[in-house]
């Protein structure tokens, strides 16, 4: 066999043992042989010298197994709510109306028509409320309905949208900005640009 070969079957048997030997442990002798070549062994050889191994390193397989395992030690934050019988707020909102349509033209005489929406989740938590604006004037606010009624809503082109807070009055979630067309009969000194239920 070519020095050079087992130059490398012997570095091989070095790795390996030093990936898999517990160097507090074991340990492992290295012995240069008469003829060049070496030898590797985990038993004393008369003439060999001590080889110092290191630890083998830690892979990132190794760390997530780790973590994986005190993560299932802990509870979550929703087994914890649970365990103590209170409702978990979710951490992400939405709100969408859905009547009437982007540049809808609306017939109301008397300036009355209704907004639907529709929310996640679909059960604000205690506390959130919708606020619901027309031309940046909140016109209505509640919190168990999926739908309002404005009224006195002035005729022309108005801009709805719709709001959910939280109990301190800080946002959480927010509608697009629906356009729509009120069409009223103008009596003078009449409308305003918006109002409430």
């Amino acid at each position: 066999m070519k020095p050079l070969a087992l130059a490398a079957i012997l570095l091989t048997f070095l790795i390996g043992l030093a990936l898999h030997v517990d160097p507090s442990t074991a340990q492992v002798y290295k012995k240069r042989n008469a003829d060049g070549t070496v030898t590797y062994s985990d038993q004393p050889i008369q003439g060999a010298e001590k080889v110092e191994v290191e630890a083998a390193p830690v892979t990132e397989f190794a760390k997530s197994n780790a973590a994986a395992q005190v993560e299932q030690s802990q509870p979550s934050a929703e087994q914890a709510g649970e365990a103590e019988g209170g409702d978990e707020i979710p951490t992400e909102f939405s709100v969408t109306i859905t009547s009437p349509e982007y540049q809808a033209p609306i017939r109301a005489n008397n300036g009355q028509f209704d907004v639907l929406w529709q929310s996640e989740p679909e059960q604000l938590p205690e506390g959130y409320n919708y606020e619901l604006y027309v031309d940046g004037v909140m016109s209505w606010s509640g919190s168990d309905s999926n739908q309002a009624t404005l009224m006195d809503v002035a005729r022309g082109e108005r801009r709805i949208y719709l709001r959910i807070v939280d109990a301190n009055g800080g946002e959480v979630a927010r509608s697009d900005t629906l356009v729509v067309y009120v069409l009223r009969v103008a009596i003078s000194g009449a409308g305003s640009n918006g109002g409430g239920a």
